[in-house]
C-alpha cells in the first residue's frame, strides 16, 4: 500500500509539472521547446517616465558670422566664414511609450530641454587692413534647445533588443553666449604668452542665427525589466541613435551636422 501511495504521489507531481510547463512552453511536432516571444513580462501598454541623453556632433558646411563692433574701436563690423567643426550637448525630459501587449512593435516619444555647444573655425589665415594681420577665426556658441523625437521600435529578441527609427524636431530657445575668437599667428605658430603683436588672441561677440530644424533618426536599444523603488513593473532602456536633420543655419550660408546620441530611458507602466 505504501509503495502504491509513493507511485501515485510521484505521478501526480509529474503531471502537475508537465501542466505547469505547458503554460510557458509550446511543443512542436518535433518536440522542440519554443520560448515565449516576450520574456520581459510586460503588463502595461502605456509607459511613462523620463529620458536623458548626450550627443557628439560632426559639423559640415560654412557658418557666416559678423564680428559685432569690429576688431578695433570705431571700426565697422566685418564678416568671417568658419567651416566644419564639432559639437556636443546633453538634455533631460519626459518620455511616453505605447506598445500593445504581445506585440513586437511599439512607439516612443521624448521631449528634452537640451544644452548644446558648437564650434567652427577658418582654416586659412585672414588679413583685413589694420584689424586682422594673419588671423584664424573660431566661432563658438552655447544654446538652449527644445528637442523632440517620435520613433517606432521593433523588438528583435526575447531578451528585449530592438531597432528604432523616427523623426526629430529641434527648436532653439536661448542663445546664451556666442563668440568669435580671433587668433593672430606669426610664422605659422599659434598665439603664445610672449609679449608683442601680432601674437595674441581677441574675443568678440557675435550672433549665430540658429533655425528650427526637422530630421530623421535610426538606432538600436535594449529593454530591461527592473525593480526600482520596490516596484517590478519598470523598464530601463539604454539606446544609441544616429541623427541627421535640416541645416542648423540656412542663411547666408548653410551649416549642418550629424549626431551620434547615447541615452537612457526609465519608465513605469500606467
Amino acid at each position: 500500500m505504501t509503495l502504491q501511495k509513493i507511485i501515485v504521489a510521484c505521478s501526480a507531481i509529474v503531471v502537475f509539472a508537465t501542466a505547469a510547463t505547458s503554460q510557458v512552453f509550446q511543443t512542436g511536432v518535433d518536440d522542440e521547446l519554443l520560448m515565449p516571444r516576450d520574456t520581459l513580462i510586460r503588463k502595461s501598454e502605456w509607459w511613462l517616465g523620463f529620458n536623458t541623453s548626450a550627443y557628439y556632433a560632426v559639423n559640415f558646411g560654412t557658418l557666416t558670422v559678423d564680428i559685432l563692433g569690429g576688431t578695433a574701436p570705431g571700426s565697422p563690423p566685418f564678416t568671417v566664414k568658419p567651416e566644419g567643426g564639432r559639437g556636443f550637448g546633453a538634455g533631460i525630459g519626459p518620455s511616453l511609450e505605447y506598445r500593445p501587449l504581445f506585440s513586437d512593435i511599439g512607439f516612443v516619444a521624448t521631449i528634452n530641454a537640451e544644452w548644446r555647444y558648437a564650434e567652427a573655425k577658418t582654416t586659412t589665415p585672414i588679413a583685413n587692413d589694420i584689424y586682422a594681420y594673419n588671423a584664424i577665426f573660431e566661432a563658438q556658441s552655447n544654446t538652449l534647445f527644445l528637442a523632440a523625437a517620435f520613433s517606432a521600435k521593433a523588438q528583435l529578441t526575447v531578451e528585449g533588443m530592438f531597432v528604432m527609427a523616427g523623426i526629430t524636431a529641434d527648436l532653439p530657445l536661448v542663445n546664451s553666449n556666442s563668440i568669435v575668437w580671433q587668433h593672430e599667428i606669426w610664422e605659422g605658430e599659434p598665439p603664445s604668452n610672449l609679449p608683442g603683436a601680432p601674437q595674441t588672441s581677441i574675443k568678440w561677440r557675435t550672433d549665430v542665427p540658429y533655425m528650427p530644424r526637422v530630421g530623421l533618426q535610426i538606432g538600436v536599444g535594449q529593454d530591461f525589466m527592473v525593480g526600482m523603488f520596490g516596484y517590478r513593473g519598470q523598464l530601463l532602456t539604454p539606446y544609441l541613435v544616429i541623427q541627421g536633420a535640416s541645416p542648423s543655419v540656412f542663411s547666408p550660408t548653410m551649416w549642418n551636422n550629424i549626431n551620434a546620441r547615447l541615452g537612457v530611458i526609465w519608465r513605469a507602466g500606467l
